[in-house]
């Protein structure tokens, strides 16, 4: 079926949103649209609403299935095993689960889970999900404020392993995922294609433009923007007092070490927690060796960021593979889950994890009207196209037959020389067919050899004298007797002729007679017996 579907990114800085029109088999991608969140507002529910209205000005939403996920930091994460992979009992047992892993009541939550791989035999793990209804609730309330209802609530960890899962060409690898955002970062721990672990760390780049904020005495958002165009180099504070950039952006030499400073912290801190859920997942699935990390997200951008990871964890480090064609890198570091989102609603809409259940299950009658609507309007269509090819079949088929018709009636005026020609030629055609054979029938019983007249007529036609001389006046044939008349050269040749009949040993008897003879004028008649073959026994 086609769907538009539009999927959001409510991030702690930005908003991305991602259009696609799906198809029988795959999806078009629309469009990409990125709007930037005041980081200045004192309402940040508001401030959220109004970055969607002004997107929603550049990108008209309707009557597209709006999916989003709800932020991780608003989310409880619990991995958990079962000594039984049996679904429908873990089902049962999650409510006895959460209660002993989630410190709140769970008439104040929305849990859900999926299934993770286990490398043990007849163990079920599961990622268990909780979030406060009060935070779904008001999460909800940013895209209704700007009239969007969305239809799924997924997670952001799973998207990012969907866009990995679809852009990866590399098999049986182990990788880390690492998605550094404005003010969290998130990590999924994957094998041969298969989401082991995943976890929030409430690490981002934000702090650093904070401390730029403060230190410049300019807004949160001023201090964003100078930041990106610091094009900060976290290898070495020597590169960047080089190049001397710093000061055409009005920045000295102790702001910008207080400005290389935080970043660093920044930088060892979340290479500390990465290490450190590394620990973690290593003590729920076993010793792992990866093969490399990819980044993404806007902290990726900052230059040495990887190099930085790659030498703390011993592995290449590499940027998330997602639209390499894209030439923007902020496409290409910052909607890889706002893509994946799409995918995670396409590949995994009932096993991956939906925040909208219970009280807030959307209305989805009403969407699938309107789907309703749309399938009515392409079958009244195929309808219509199918009376068409009807009609056009009919109109074809009769002009078909008078076409067959017409050509038939042709071909039997011109075998059996006629211009009457009856409604059926074909049943007439056949009787004449019948008929001729009957009188050649009746012609062939005449000839009682087995051989036919023109295959005696060939072998006497075979040894005619080469002789240009040679007249054959007349010829008559009855029943076994060839009586000839005619004039040659000379009664030599006449001769020969005679003796190779013999010799072909299918004549009883060759008998020639000489009327007279002159110079170059032989007058004669032959009469010649064919053999008469007996007639096979019928059995």
């Amino acid at each position: 079926m086609f769907e538009n579907i539009a999927a959001l990114d409510i991030g702690t800085s930005s908003i991305k949103l991602v259009t696609v029109k799906t198809g029988f088999r795959d999806f078009q991608l629309k469009s990409f649209n990125y709007e930037e969140i005041d980081p200045d507002a004192e309402d940040r529910p508001a401030a959220i609403a109004e970055a969607i209205r002004k997107m929603l000005a550049e990108e008209d939403l309707e009557g597209y299935r709006i999916i989003t996920n709800l932020p991780m930091e608003m989310e409880i994460i619990r991995t958990i095993s079962f000594p039984f992979s049996d679904v429908e009992k873990i089902a049962d047992a999650i409510p006895y689960e959460a209660e002993e892993n989630i410190p709140f009541k769970l008439e104040d939550l929305i849990l859900d889970f999926q299934s993770l791989k286990s490398k043990k035999e007849n163990e079920g793990r599961i990622l268990l999900a909780a979030a406060h209804k009060s935070s779904i609730n008001g999460f909800i309330q940013y895209l209704n404020n700007a009239g969007l209802k969305p239809l799924k609530m997924g997670m952001e960890s799973n998207a990012l392993y969907e866009c990995y899962r679809y852009f990866n060409k590399i098999e049986n690898e182990a990788v880390i995922q690492i998605d550094i955002g404005n003010g969290k970062t998130i990590l999924n721990f994957i094998e041969n294609n298969n989401l082991l672990y995943t976890r929030s760390i409430a690490v981002g780049i934000g702090a650093i433009t904070g401390v730029l904020a403060s230190s410049l005495k300019i807004s949160r958002a001023e201090a964003a923007r100078l930041f990106v165009n610091l094009n900060l180099d976290l290898m070495s504070l020597d590169n960047n007092l080089q190049r001397d950039h710093y000061k055409t952006l009005g920045l000295n030499r102790q702001q910008l070490r207080k400005v290389f400073e935080k970043a660093e912290e920044t930088a060892n801190e979340l290479i500390e927690q990465i290490v450190l859920t590394m620990k973690a997942m290593q003590v729920d699935c076993g010793e792992i060796i990866f093969n490399r990390a990819l980044i993404s997200g806007g902290g990726s951008n900052l230059a040495g960021i990887g190099s930085l990871i790659a030498r703390e964890l011993d592995i290449p480090v590499d940027a998330l593979p997602f639209l390499e064609d894209y030439r923007e890198r902020n496409i290409r570091t910052q909607f890889p889950i706002a893509f994946g989102t799409v995918l995670a609603y396409l590949n995994r809409r009932r096993s991956s994890i939906n925040f909208l259940k219970g009280e807030f299950i959307p209305d989805v009658a009403g969407e699938s009207r309107k789907i309703y609507y749309l399938s009515g309007g392409f079958a009244i269509l195929t309808l219509i196209v199918l009376i068409i090819n009807f009609t056009l079949t009919a109109v074809l088929t009769v002009s078909s037959n008078r076409q067959y018709n017409r050509i038939l009636s042709e071909q039997y005026n011109r075998y059996f020389h006629t211009r009457t020609v009856s409604s059926d030629p074909i049943a007439d055609a056949k009787k004449l067919l019948k008929k001729e054979k009957s009188e050649l029938d009746s012609i062939m019983k005449l000839f009682p050899s087995g051989d036919s007249f023109l295959d005696i007529m060939k072998d006497i036609l075979t040894y005619f004298p080469s002789d240009s001389n040679f007249v054959l006046n007349n010829l008559v044939y009855n029943e076994n007797i060839i009586m000839i008349d005619g004039m040659a050269g000379s009664s030599a040749n006449l001769d020969g002729f005679k003796e190779s009949l013999i010799k072909t040993k299918k004549f009883d008897s060759v008998t020639l007679n000489i009327k007279y003879s002159r110079q170059n004028e032989v007058r004669f008649s032959m009469t010649i017996k064919h053999k008469i073959k007996p007639e096979k026994k019928k059995e």
